[in-house]
């Protein structure tokens, strides 16, 4: 959905939105497995993108890099990111946790016209980060936490 602010701002830095409807698809798997010592191992791997639908209309500083005196429309470039997360646990109460996820996007679309007059259509650059997330996590209840929801079910099967 168009919600937070993007066009018309005071700097660009202000917004919060991009103005366009978005579709987005995920998908997600997990599975757990038992290993020697009822040692658990839970394995998780994701891959959403999204596409924007709809140009939004751009009037001067905007979440798009236009300055004061812009007019014309701007599209999000698709996005995405894929990764993957293991957690093996020591214990009933502590685990050791690893996410992997590598971001991308590529660049954004604006048409229109800035303050002098002069015909702006242009596409941004491409983007790409990788992100490593290691943990140690700590559940200090058998009733709380993913580890320990993980080990009974182990013990159930």
């Amino acid at each position: 959905m168009p919600t937070g602010a993007y066009s018309r701002l005071r700097t660009t830095q202000d917004g919060t939105g991009t103005g366009a409807y978005v579709f987005r698809m995920a998908i997600t798997s997990q599975s757990t497995y038992t290993l020697p010592g009822h040692h658990a191992l839970r394995l998780r791997v994701w891959n959403w993108w999204r596409r924007a639908l709809t140009s939004a209309r751009l009037h001067d500083a905007t979440t798009y890099g236009t300055s004061a005196g812009f007019h014309g429309t701007g599209r999000p470039g698709m996005s995405g990111q894929t990764g993957f997360s293991l957690e093996y646990g020591l214990n009933q109460r502590w685990v050791l946790a690893m996410d992997l996820a590598r971001d991308w996007g590529n660049g954004s679309h604006v048409k229109g016209w800035n303050a002098a007059g002069t015909r702006i259509n242009k596409i941004s650059a491409a983007s790409t980060d990788w992100q490593i997330a290691p943990a140690v996590e700590y559940n200090w209840n058998p009733r709380w936490g993913d580890y320990c929801r993980s080990r009974r079910l182990l013990r159930r099967t």
